[in-house]
């Protein structure tokens, strides 16, 4: 099939209830399946098809929202076509950038599967093309900065996301949560320049509502369009043992919970990235699978009962 002159490979099987055609769809899920750039251990290109697969372990009934996902207009375009070496990922930036802006474009919510960490860089310059004069930012969970300049002589590496957008947009553009790994030079340079970011440990002594209540009287996060992405190293691999980078000591799956509640309002674009099927190919595909269906899940609870979270 193609989508706005794009090739998309046909997903087998679609994730579980997506029973809506493109065209009526509210949540657009699609997948770049890349992990060119991959430093420990690889196979995030393989992560979708994991993912979708064990979508459909869980019920269609959102117990604690009360909410039906076979009454959510869902849509799984499949996998954007894409060479997975280093010398296709420019034109899978270029190429995922295209069909997220057409996603947006279409007043669709689109939700990306990955790959790993630098499949990002398209679908986030996408939404903030889109949204960046409406103060659109980017919250991105992660074990890691991503700050380095280059990495293995590659600006665009997994390991260089934050950084390419920091860059681009601005230090009010991006903030981290989760982050505890990068290289000394790494960190001295996201603090003088200003990067915002706070530590899982941050997070474990502060409380996770704590935190983003301090960063929503900065930056009034709760009021602006915002593009999520969850890298899942930066969940505890206890909870998450599937990611080609594993750092212990990481967020809970709970504090994941209680970040997807807060920010679920203002989230205009959702990715989830860096799940490692040869790590472990059940436990870490079927929480993404299940975070994916918390997102839209609250979407939904939050269009039929707005302030439901406040009560």
């Amino acid at each position: 099939m193609s989508q706005n002159g794009l090739d998309l490979r046909e997903p087998e099987p679609r994730f579980a209830d997506c029973n809506s055609g493109f065209s009526e769809a509210d949540y657009v899920l699609y997948s770049i399946p890349f992990d060119a750039t991959v430093s420990h251990k690889g196979g995030a290109s393989k992560a979708p098809a994991f993912i979708r697969k064990e979508s459909f372990n869980f019920e269609t009934y959102l117990m604690d929202l009360d909410v039906e996902l076979e009454d959510a207009k869902m849509a799984d375009i499949g996998d954007l076509a894409l060479k997975n070496t280093l010398e296709g990922q420019t034109a899978m930036i270029e190429d995922s950038k295209k069909l997220a802006s057409f996603i947006l474009e279409q007043g669709k919510l689109p939700i990306m599967m990955g790959g790993e960490h630098s499949v990002s860089e398209g679908p986030m310059n996408a939404f903030m093309e889109m949204f960046h004069r409406k103060g659109g930012m980017i919250v991105v969970l992660d074990a890691h900065l991503d700050f380095r300049r280059q990495y293995l002589d590659n600006p665009h590496s997994h390991a260089s996301i934050t950084r390419r957008l920091f860059d681009r947009w601005g230090s009010k553009s991006i903030c981290v949560i989760g982050a505890r790994s990068g290289c000394r030079e790494e960190v001295q340079e996201a603090r003088s320049l200003g990067l915002s970011f706070v530590t899982s440990r941050q997070v474990q002594d502060q409380g996770i509502h704590e935190v983003i209540e301090a960063w929503d009287s900065a930056f009034s996060l709760k009021d602006r369009p915002l593009y999520l992405s969850i890298d899942m190293d930066a969940i505890d691999p206890s909870f998450a043992p599937g990611t080609g980078t594993p750092e212990p000591w990481g967020l809970s799956t709970t504090v994941i919970r209680h970040i997807l509640g807060e920010l679920n309002a203002n989230v205009r674009s959702f990715d989830l990235v860096e799940v490692s099927p040869d790590c472990e190919s059940f436990i870490t595909p079927s929480l993404a699978g299940k975070m994916i269906r918390q997102f839209i899940g609250l979407k939904e609870k939050r269009r039929v009962s707005p302030d439901w979270l406040f009560k």
